[in-house]
């Protein structure tokens, strides 16, 4: 039986908006680089120097912070060798500033094959800048002749259509699918202060979902479903709660 240790990867990082992001960073960034394909650990660290809506940038400095202490403390032997060596696999350019300088930092190293490997390293990037990363944030443009003709319909009087009141699923689904939206919701928003906006903590539940049919009508219903129910995460603990357009714990 392998020892060797699972890695969890996302694709398509670097490419991706940013409400994708946040939504595909959520549950990775609370492992430990060692878990995490060496890759994505580089496409993270170069997100956090990227711009960023704030809850986004923030959480992701945080990690970078975090990642490169454990760079710099791993252990000499395989740990590091093998470390090094998948860093050494990837495109020069590919490697983010702060992931070099935290390789930079590690302590000295008795291992012949790592200093060989660390000499390589800090040649080659001594040559080569690391790509710099820009990160699409969907917003809404108007022109400016739009934005006079939408003042113009403004200010005329409207009149008041009647409104539909949006179709959600029946209170009781599938208890399996209930399961795991509660779950996950209790997974996702453990630690995270001030909460998580509604869009982004939906379409995270519905990106992790192992039913492919899932939809978000169904997810907020069972949101709501938890805050009217008091549903908390373990006996005597805490609720969720909406608070604005964010869910907390309370």
């Amino acid at each position: 039986m392998s020892g060797e240790v699972q890695k969890s990867s996302v694709d398509n990082l670097r490419n991706s908006d940013a409400l994708t992001v946040q939504i595909l960073v959520a549950d990775i960034i609370r492992l430990h680089i060692e878990r995490i394909e060496t890759s994505v650990v580089a496409d993270l660290f170069a997100l956090a120097d990227a711009e960023l809506p704030s809850g986004l940038s923030d959480d992701l400095k945080v990690w970078a912070g975090r990642a490169t202490r454990e760079v710099i403390d791993l252990p000499e032997g395989e740990a590091r060798r093998g470390f090094l060596a998948e860093v050494a696999a990837l495109p020069d350019a590919l490697v983010p500033e702060r992931l070099r300088a935290a390789i930079a930092a590690l302590a000295p190293s008795s291992n012949q094959e790592t200093l060989a490997t660390l000499d390589d390293l800090a040649t080659r990037w001594a040559l080569t800048t690391p790509d710099v990363l820009v990160v699409a944030v969907k917003k809404s443009r108007v022109s400016a002749a739009g934005a006079k003709a939408a003042a113009a319909k403004e200010a005329k009087p409207k009149r008041v259509a009647a409104v539909k009141a949006p179709k959600i699923p029946p209170a009781d689904i599938d208890p399996r699918r209930a399961a795991f939206i509660r779950s996950d919701v209790w997974i996702t928003l453990e630690g995270k202060d001030p909460g998580i906006k509604e869009n982004v903590l939906v379409g995270g539940i519905k990106h992790r979902s192992p039913f492919k049919d899932m939809v978000e009508p169904e997810i907020r219903a069972e949101l709501r479903k938890m805050e009217r129910d008091g549903l908390k995460d373990k006996p005597g603990k805490l609720r969720i709660r909406k608070s604005g357009e964010r869910w907390v714990y309370r």
